[in-house]
């Protein structure tokens, strides 16, 4: 539960139903189910949980909401649960219960405890002949059956030994991969047991009180479930009463017990009151509103709050649902082109188009065979055949750290368990990449129901050699692959396939290629799946993704220095233009002072004419005086002429010195604006490499407020592929988290308003059928499984050999294993997708997008970052039908009779294949 100020909340007691009439309205918390009787004590109620003071108490993070601390103990919770060993469980509790340490010595403690001890059906490493693989305790040896096991440690840290069974990745054992070993040569997977899930199993399956010395108690539900004492024993008992009676007293005589859970209250309205009053207020605190902080949850928003200005639509742009291909397929179907393209450069096959792929599965016209269909189909299966003719396809046993599934018994042990009855992981990122295998593991072939025993004969020989380049008879090899690696589990119609591509006992191999352009659309689309997940754990793929990985790892680091040298170039431009600007300041004073010595130096207009006539002295002669004067003024000419000289050198000069001035700082500024211009295309380069060599996921761009997914494939593996930004409706775990943490009419009523063409409440009503459907099941399931566990019971209890040998029974062991009916397991519901393809409708989609909510605002982000490759594919799209619409005009107005398809699928040439 929450924690406010590291203490619980008590929730608000629920009403008595027979205090009320018939239709009261009533007001319910939807993440807490509190149910109130007044408007206003529910509002109140509702800000007091929106305030992040709230603390998550498996993780201790604070700062949140009372919903974002509860959906992070609920994450948590799943995580721990489907982490840690069950069959540890019982044991880690019953040694925690009534420790009184602190939580880390207890966890230092439990883990040294239990590092080399293990037990009954635990999933283990073992070292098998110095190689590590996943196996199963079978038995623990009592120390009376110990021997000297030769493979063992000569003297274990912690003796102990235990009968090992290795299984296959599958979790099903291998009977003649059996042995004893030492606790020596066992192991736990890293992420399954370490101090730190330890430490979190411990604080969300059992809780300690405040007072000093109070120790560790496990959960009431857990220890009925696994048996383990509750009542405190007599030093503890005593311990605690005394603790309490300190507290009582300090607290003046209250009972400090319901305190704990009492919530800060205003001063003011504390200093009113007095310490009962407040007890028994405290299920309903008076806060004040606080301001809302921005994102929030998009379906908190107000209606009103979505036309944020006159440029926003309230309605969101429909989509364009594609009709050519079964929504059931599509997902698979876009899953395998992603790969395909992803991959081409291994799998040697030329990228293409989304829609050319859809139109090549479309194709049925035999006497034109599609040459994309046969390549794709070629390269893919040559992949798995160089494997076969170098050895490396063979069951692979399971490698420690690599995905094993979960045993029937372990898994049925984590569904019953506590820690999953609450709440499960609703965390979906949506990753829809190919999950690429560690090692290439060769399916067991399964006794395939009626076949047509020519199957064997047509497709006998398949693995012998690679297809060749002409890819005559790629259809008989399809066939016996299919035969020998498929299994229901791959490929659903496999017997459906094979009858279909092996009619009869006279079908020969030139017939297969006849018959596979009729095969159903959706079962062309299960053999390319079965292929591209077949072919994704072949050497040639795993290299080429070890390569990318350390491309990418070049591209960060290149990156980083990228990043490095533009803050080093901001720097130099800041510098740049700091000092431009002085000079400009320095040259306008500079042209001042120019101006005011030019003005200094301008002579006024002469006066000498008069003044020198009075000023002439009686006794000089007139003809003297005009001499003197000439001669003055021609002394006066020189000097302004040597004046005026000099300024026009000066002038030069200064000219001379500006614009070699300025020739720097141009040559200056050029020098910046083309370093940063190179490391621009560097950056764009490195991200189109990394958009090349990005492979491993691809992950949805976002989630809009009624959790629909939006993809773009385009810019990952090619430019320009499918030239469309697809739309995914609501999974099924986003369906039950609207379902679980919302109003669910009034969600419904919202999206009929803005979204009316997405058919949420059709996908609601499927989910609600599918969760029903399931829970029968699931009840179906048990009782099989019990009925089936029982008569196994009653056989393996006969100790006649005789009779056990005769239902089936060898060594102790049944041939029919107990096995739970998969057939009856719930397959959900495929989603629905559509898709934009005009710049329009992007543009629409940006408008309608609320960057208020949480995963609007993150989708919006990402849509704009990606805005230039998604608008760009489509208009080249556009240009490509109109060059296309010009050419098949041209065509017709010829006069040839015969024309040759040279465009789309029909005319698609895989440059590797020459």
């Amino acid at each position: 539960m929450p924690l406010l100020k590291r203490k619980a909340i008590k929730p608000v007691p629920t009403p008595n139903v027979d205090d009320f009439e018939d239709n009261t309205p009533v007001y319910m918390m939807r993440f807490t189910n509190e149910i109130f009787t007044n408007y206003e004590d529910y509002i109140n109620r509702y800000f007091f949980y929106k305030q992040k003071n709230w603390q998550c108490e498996t993780t201790g993070k604070s700062g949140l909401t009372y919903e974002e601390a509860l959906k992070s103990e609920h994450k948590e919770k799943s995580m721990v649960a489907n982490n840690f060993p069950a069959q540890l469980r019982k044991p880690l509790l019953e040694f925690v219960q009534f420790q009184t340490a602190r939580i880390d010595a207890v966890v230092d403690d439990a883990f040294a405890k239990f590092k080399n001890v293990y037990f009954l059906n635990e999933l283990v490493t073992v070292v098998w002949d110095g190689t590590s693989y996943s196996a199963v305790i079978r038995k623990v040896l009592p120390e009376d059956e110990w021997t000297t096991v030769k493979n063992g440690a000569a003297e274990p840290e912690e003796p102990g030994q235990y009968l090992v069974r290795v299984v296959d990745t599958r979790g099903r054992g291998i009977e003649d991969m059996e042995r004893v070993v030492d606790c020596s040569l066992l192991s736990r997977e890293r992420l399954a047991f370490n101090k730190n899930i330890i430490r979190k199993y411990v604080r969300e399956c059992s809780a300690k009180e405040s007072y000093i010395g109070a120790p560790w108690m496990v959960k009431s539900s857990l220890a009925k479930k696994y048996g383990i004492e509750t009542k405190l024993p007599a030093d503890l008992q005593a311990a605690r009463e005394s603790a309490f009676t300190k507290l009582k007293k300090r607290k003046g005589g209250v009972d400090p017990a319901p305190a704990l859970a009492a919530a800060k209250k205003p001063k003011k309205e504390v200093a009113e009151k007095s310490a009962k009053e407040v007890l028994s207020e405290v299920a309903l605190p008076v806060e004040v509103k606080p301001a809302i902080k921005y994102p929030i949850e998009d379906l908190d928003l107000e209606l009103g709050s979505i036309k944020q200005d006159e440029d926003s639509l309230l309605v969101r742009p429909v989509p364009v649902k594609d009709r050519s291909v079964p929504q059931d397929s599509f997902e698979a179907l876009v899953m395998s082109w992603q790969f395909m393209n992803s991959f081409s450069t291994p799998l040697k096959l030329s990228p293409f188009g989304m829609k050319d792929f859809e139109d090549s599965l479309a194709h049925t016209d035999i006497e034109h065979p599609s040459v994309m269909v046969a390549e794709y189909h070629s390269t893919l299966m040559n992949a798995i055949i160089q494997d076969r003719l170098k050895g490396i396809a063979r069951p692979i046993l399971a490698a420690p750290g690599s995905a094993v599934p979960t045993p029937p018994q372990a898994r049925e042990e984590r569904e019953h368990s506590v820690m999953t009855d609450d709440d499960e992981s609703i965390v979906d990122d949506g990753d829809m990449s190919v999950g690429g295998h560690d090692e290439y593991v060769q399916r067991r072939k399964l006794a395939h129901r009626p076949i047509n025993e020519r199957v064997v004969i047509v497709g006998q020989g398949w693995d012998e050699k690679a297809i060749p380049a002409s890819r005559q008879g790629w259809e008989a090899v399809l066939v016996g692959l299919i035969n020998e690696l498929g299994s229901f589990e791959a490929i659903p119609n496999v017997d459906r396939i094979l009858n279909h591509l092996v009619p009869n006992e006279t079908t020969l191999k030139d017939d297969v290629e006849q018959l596979y352009p009729s095969l159903p659309y959706e079962d062309k689309v299960s053999i390319v799946v079965f292929l591209v997940e077949t072919a994704a754990g072949t050497s040639a793929v795993r290299h080429y993704m070890e390569e990318c990985r350390q491309k990418l790892k070049e591209l960060r680091l290149q990156k980083f220095d990228i990043n490095k040298d533009r803050r080093q170039l901001q720097a130099e431009w800041t510098e740049f233009e700091r000092m431009e600007a002085i000079d400009t300041k320095n040259a306008a004073l500079e042209k001042a002072a120019e101006e005011q010595r030019s003005a200094a130096s301008t002579p006024e207009p002469s006066q000498d004419g008069d003044s020198d006539t009075h000023a002439v002295n009686g006794d000089l002669s007139r003809s003297e005086s005009r001499q003197e004067k000439l001669k003055r003024q021609q002394m006066e000419r020189e000097q302004q002429e040597s004046r005026r000289n000099q300024d026009l050198l000066r002038q030069r000069a200064l000219l001379k010195a500006k614009s070699a001035e300025q020739k720097l700082r141009y040559d200056a500024r050029k020098k910046l604006s083309d370093r940063e211009s190179a490391l621009t295309r560097k950056e764009e380069q490195i991200d189109r490499d990394s958009r090349r060599y990005g492979i491993a996921r691809v992950r949805p761009l976002g989630k809009d407020r009624f959790y629909n997914r939006y993809w773009y494939f385009d810019g990952i593996t090619m430019d320009h592929g499918t030239d469309r930004l697809y739309v995914q409706s609501p999974s099924f775990l986003d369906l039950e988290v609207m379902r679980v943490s919302g109003d669910k009419d009034q969600i419904l009523k919202r999206q009929k308003i803005e979204d009316p063409a997405g058919g949420l409440d059709e996908l609601m009503r499927l989910h609600d059928q599918e969760i029903a459907t399931g829970l029968v099941l699931e009840k179906v399931a048990r009782e099989r499984k019990l009925l089936l566990e029982k008569e196994h019971a009653l056989d393996t209890d006969d100790e006649d050999d005789k009779d056990s040998k005769a239902r089936g029974v060898t060594n102790g062991h049944s041939n029919h294993p107990v096995q739970v009916d998969e057939s009856l397991l719930v397959q959900h519901i495929p989603t629905r997708w559509s898709y934009y393809d005009e710049p329009e409708q992007v543009d629409n989609l940006l408008r309608w997008l609320n960057s208020k909510g949480i995963r609007e605002k993150a989708l919006q982000t990402a849509i704009n970052n990606n805005y230039d490759l998604i608008v760009g594919g489509m208009q080249r799209r556009h240009q490509d039908l109109v060059s296309l619409l010009q050419k098949e005009q041209n065509r017709r107005s010829t006069r040839t009779k015969t024309v040759m398809a040279s465009e789309g699928y029909l005319g698609y040439l895989n440059r590797f294949n020459k």
